[in-house]
Order: structure tokens, then C-alpha cells, then sequence
């Protein structure tokens, strides 16, 4: 049976959720948890997106992302098969780790965001030692939300979410954890919008967008001109020369930033440019993206070409 085409819709939140097949415990350690949101923060510095609420759970994970424009299924992809490799290193095992693909609900009704954060906050419920008292779990968001711990990852973006409940952050903490209560035990089919309409339309409030979005509709030769522009380049098109140490930084920024916002594939720009392999564009996007997060210089780019 063929496999149903996945929704992507890059423009809107995702709610993800992904699980360890039968046998296998996803986090066996508090030290793979921490490991998962290294790498998921490696990623959203790569796609260029990020995370409105997340919770680890020791058999699956949910992430509630905001792809900013960029595609969920190579960011996934990514972060599930550096993870698994890891995993498979650290415990002398082979094979699939990940149950089949990740799933994703399209969030394409705002009010929903608000509802899946507070499902995803509540998940720690499950724990026995978590029970009622889920903001003190390292391994989620809210206790980030709430104050309590500190976002050590560069991951979460709180405002989204914060932004709902009132306009100082003392009282849409306040707002938030009420909300998030009020939301315990009620399943994502059930009830999903009554508790909406019966604790927010009763309170004064004001639906706001604060998300950023990449578009990344750009062309490879768009890309290269603006580059180019920035490294004060008159003839960009010698990229495409092989052996041309002297543009090397060029080079790499090019490649990764067509790989984040072209949304090509190693593949596509291996055919784009010519004459690379395709170990060498995985290199030169790994130093693009090295390249870009370091230096000052070309920290303004990713704004610049969007």
C-alpha cells in the first residue's frame, strides 16, 4: 500500500510526535535527553526554525515547531537520524530506532497552537514522579515558560505562546499555567476547542502574531548574487570553478544557504554547481553554517536574503 503524501504546509505550526519502535526505550538516560535537544538545537540553527513547546518522554517525543518556511520532513529526518546514530554507537546496537515515520498535525487554526502547547506541557502527567506538579520537568518546555529553568538550548521561542495571555510576562505566566491546568487530561480529539472558547473568549483577549517566516522560494543564482554582493565579488558565476581555494568562504555560505532557503538537496546542488561530490557539499554546508553562526560579518545574510 502506497504511503499517504505527508501534509507540510511550512508556513504553519506543526505538532510532531514521534516514538521508539517496541523494544526499544528511546532515553534510556537523563544524558540522552539532553543529547536529543542538543541535536534539536544544532537543527533549528540550520533550518533556520524553532521549537514553541517540546517534551521528552522516554519512549517518544513531542515537539510543537515552527518551521518559519522551512521543510519539517528534512528537519526531522535529520535530527531522528543523527539521534538514532548516536544511540546505536552508545549502545552497540544496529537497526531502527524510530517507529515508522514521525507524524504531524498541521496546526492551521491559531487558537489550536494554545491547546496543543498546554497537551504537550501536560504530557509529563504520565510520570509518577511528575504527577501534578509537571512544570518542575527538566525535559519539557513549560518549566521554561513558567520561569523555572532557564532555555540553556537556544531553542523555544515563549513569546508566540506568552503573547496570548497578556501583555506584561509576569501575568501571561500567570494566564498560561492556569490554562495549562485547565487543560489536564482533556485529549487533543477531545473537547479541543470548549476549553478555548470557555477560558479564553471570558477573559479580554487579542489574537497576535509574532512569528517569523523564511521564505525560501529564492533561486541557487539569486543566492550566489546576493553572497557575491556581500564578499564584494564582481563575477559570482566562478563558483563553479573546482579548483578556486580563493572563494571558499563564498563558496560554503552559497551552498548552505541554498540548502536552507532554495530547500535544495545535495543532490540539486551538486547539478546546480557542477564538478562537486557529494561528501563535498555536505562539507561545505557544514562550514557554511560554521561560517555564518561565527562570524559577525555574515550573520546579517540569512536577513538579507529573505
Amino acid at each position: 500500500m502506497s504511503r499517504v503524501a505527508r501534509r507540510r504546509d511550512p508556513e504553519t505550526t506543526h505538532h510532531i510526535m514521534c516514538r521508539s519502535i517496541s523494544e526499544v526505550q528511546l532515553f534510556r538516560f537523563d544524558d540522552d535527553k539532553v543529547k536529543y535537544l542538543q541535536l534539536m538545537a544544532l537543527y533549528c540553527k540550520k533550518f533556520e526554525c524553532s521549537i514553541l513547546s517540546y517534551c521528552l518522554m522516554d519512549t517518544h517525543v513531542h515537539i510543537q515547531l515552527d518551521p518559519q518556511g522551512c521543510d519539517i520532513s528534512k528537519f526531522m529526518h535529520g535530527l531522528n537520524l543523527c539521534y538514532a546514530q548516536y544511540y546505536n554507537r552508545k549502545y552497540k546496537r544496529h537497526g531502527h530506532v524510530f517507529q515508522g515515520r514521525f507524524i504531524n498535525k498541521v496546526i492551521d487554526v491559531d487558537d489550536y497552537n494554545l491547546i496543543v502547547s498546554a497537551y504537550i506541557h501536560n504530557n509529563a502527567n504520565d510520570l509518577p514522579d511528575f504527577r501534578d506538579c509537571v512544570h518542575t520537568y527538566y525535559f519539557s518546555s513549560y518549566g521554561i515558560y513558567l520561569g523555572n529553568y532557564s532555555d540553556n538550548y537556544g531553542i523555544l521561542n515563549t513569546d508566540f505562546i506568552l503573547s496570548q495571555f497578556g501583555n506584561s510576562p509576569e501575568t501571561a505566566q500567570v494566564q498560561y499555567a492556569q490554562f495549562v491546568t485547565s487543560c489536564n487530561n482533556v485529549t487533543q480529539k477531545d473537547k479541543q476547542f470548549e476549553i478555548i472558547d470557555s477560558y479564553i473568549y471570558n477573559e479580554p483577549y487579542e489574537y497576535r502574531s509574532e512569528r517569523f517566516i523564511y521564505y525560501r522560494d529564492l533561486t541557487p543564482g539569486k543566492v550566489i548574487e546576493i553572497v557575491a554582493e556581500a564578499f564584494d565579488i564582481q563575477t559570482p558565476n566562478f563558483i563553479k570553478n573546482k579548483y578556486s581555494h580563493s572563494i571558499s568562504e563564498f563558496k560554503a555560505i552559497c551552498v548552505f544557504l541554498m540548502r536552507c532557503l532554495c530547500d535544495y538537496t545535495y543532490t540539486d546542488i551538486c547539478k546546480e554547481l557542477g564538478n562537486l561530490t557529494l561528501s563535498e557539499v555536505s562539507n561545505l554546508t557544514s562550514r557554511g553554517f560554521v561560517l555564518i553562526q561565527s562570524e559577525p560579518k555574515f550573520k546579517n545574510l540569512l536577513a538579507t536574503t529573505t
